[in-house]
């Protein structure tokens, strides 16, 4: 019998060893491409952003590089809250179009084969807005999430 236990303790063992390998190379911060070495600053930056508290949320939301971006004609931004809190101040270089007001028309000077992202105060709108403008044919629209962010993150505002 005293043998048997000897057999009981080292599977155990083993096996307990398996599961904690197992559990540490699956809870990685990055798979795929994403763990390529040669990452810029930005890609850096994201990564950062995306496993610190609530910057999960919104782990795209990094002034800087969205600031380069918009510069670069890369993206579109989209500000879609009301015109009051347009008025109250915006972030540089993004456009402006109320969610109730998003439709063909309004967005017809928006260019489809780029990123459109969207963004409101907190991000609930910023989704349903990239959920129209899909509906719409902007495949490439993406929520960026909520100016309150942007502002945590360093970001400034244009006011008027």
């Amino acid at each position: 019998m005293k043998k048997y236990k000897n057999i009981y303790s080292i599977v155990g063992s083993i096996v307990i060893a398996l599961v904690l390998i197992t559990f540490s190379l699956y809870s990685t911060k990055c798979h795929g491409s994403e763990c390529n070495a040669n990452t810029n600053a930005g890609q850096a930056a994201a990564v950062i952003a995306a496993t610190a508290g609530d910057q999960q949320i919104f782990p795209k939301m990094i002034p800087d590089v969205i600031n380069e971006q918009v510069k670069n004609k890369e993206i579109v931004l989209l500000d879609v809250r009301e015109d009051s809190e347009w008025n109250a101040g915006y972030i540089k270089g993004s456009e402006h179009i109320a969610l109730d007001n998003i439709n063909a028309e309004t967005t017809k000077d928006i260019p489809k084969d780029v990123v459109v992202y969207t963004y409101c105060r907190s991000g609930k709108r910023a989704k349903e807005a990239e959920r129209i403008l899909q509906e719409l044919g902007f495949s490439k629209a993406e929520d960026l999430g909520g100016i309150i962010y942007w502002q945590e993150r360093g970001g400034t505002l244009i006011t008027q």
